[in-house]
């Protein structure tokens, strides 16, 4: 295993949190995450052998180029075996950090070898953690997710109760939205005292979104940092306080995931012909008992807690990452609700991951409107664009 240590801040560019979207924060090296030329790695070595616990420098002139990645073989017949199955060999995670995961990219020189495949890392720390309980931070080793029992009975109950959350969320309308704005701030956990970000996120419906931040600089606390993301359709890039930089597909996707993390999103989901939800029984939340609904969205399993009296969705969970990079189970609930032009929003977030406050993944909203006016140029790359 490489044993290279650096920087905690070299590619631990960007830590995304969510106030029912994600938070991308811009750290101080953003250009890390979201890099897109072609790079060579693992500082040469020949990925084939290395998995096989080998350190063999490649020939810089037997190359295979995969994605973002150039990798180097110290023979052709070790490149014929790569080229015939490449993603047992290749970079793991689409070249994530192995702790962190996306959005929070990898060094590529940076790695290490477990059970045969080859992952990177976004810092020193990042490979040392991984390196003391590897199967904590990855899905497949810490604990598949349980399958939906989909009885008819749990189906009919569990499309009862979307229909009667849709009801009291606004009713068919919430199909017809054209745009959604919203304001709001969270707090992020720093050495010296919590600071709080301001984020400004636009939606322009189906697939653009733009997420605007400013928080206290992490060098200079008394300056102020600005940075976003804009998504639209299959192009995405981040706004740096060094410039516009292209995203990595697997940052976007990730983004793309985040964006739909709430329940507005999951509900205009419902008439898709993979939306089966189920009833899974009961909870309490607080002094409210709710009605759990769980569904399945680009692979990821949510459970929606219903209040049977309101139909209001008043929790969220799914398994996800936690703050320290391991796999758990992050909860939301759902407070203040409020009228807003005929649709009844949460406009306060409460997180937790497996029952710890998680004030990063917590917000309080201070405004939302929705079909209201969104410049579409605002989704646009800006024509001055640094694009390194």
């Amino acid at each position: 295993m490489n044993s290279k240590i650096e920087s905690p801040w070299k590619s631990l560019a960007a830590i995304i949190f969510a106030a029912f979207i994600c938070l991308s924060v811009i750290g101080p090296a953003s250009a890390q995450s979201v890099a897109s030329k072609v790079t060579p790695v693992l500082e040469g070595l020949d990925p084939v052998l290395l998995v096989q616990g080998k350190e063999v420098q490649g020939n810089l002139k037997i190359t295979t180029t995969r994605g973002d990645f150039q990798y180097f073989f110290a023979s052709e017949e070790s490149k014929g075996i790569f080229d015939k199955d490449p993603t047992r060999y290749e970079i793991q995670l689409n070249g994530t950090c192995a702790r962190m995961g996306a959005p929070v990219t990898g060094d590529p020189d940076l790695y290490s070898v477990y059970q045969g495949r080859i992952y990177i890392f976004g810092s020193g720390g990042c490979k040392q953690k991984f390196d003391a309980a590897p199967a904590k931070y990855l899905e497949s080793e810490s604990g598949a997710q349980p399958k939906i029992v989909l009885t008819p009975e749990a189906l009919k109950k569990g499309q009862a109760l979307i229909e009667k959350a849709v009801a009291a969320m606004g009713g068919p309308s919430i199909d017809g939205l054209n745009s959604y704005q919203e304001k709001s701030t969270a707090l992020q956990t720093r050495q010296q005292s919590d600071v709080e970000v301001k984020s400004d996120l636009s939606i322009l419906f189906p697939d653009r979104l733009r997420l605007d931040q400013s928080m206290p600089d992490y060098m200079n606390p008394s300056a102020t940092r600005h940075g976003g993301i804009v998504i639209s359709g299959a192009e995405a890039f981040a706004i740096t306080p060094d410039g516009m930089r292209p995203m990595r597909d697997a940052i976007r996707i990730d983004q793309d995931r985040e964006s739909r993390r709430r329940p507005l999103m999951i509900l205009r989901a419902r008439k898709s012909a993979s939306f089966n939800p189920a009833a899974v029984g009961s909870a309490t939340l607080g002094e409210t008992n709710v009605e759990q609904v769980a569904v399945e969205m680009d692979g990821t399993i949510y459970t929606l807690g219903i209040d049977p009296a309101t139909g209001r969705v008043l929790s969220l969970s799914y398994r996800r990452r936690g703050p320290g990079g391991d796999f758990g189970q992050i909860t939301k609930v759902f407070s203040d609700f409020r009228d807003v032009g005929g649709v009844t929003l949460p406009f306060k977030v409460t997180a937790t991951f497996n029952d710890q406050p998680w004030k990063e993944q917590s917000a309080a909203v201070e405004a939302i409107a929705i079909n209201g006016k969104v410049d579409p140029a605002m989704f646009e790359k800006p024509k001055t664009a640094k694009t390194q």
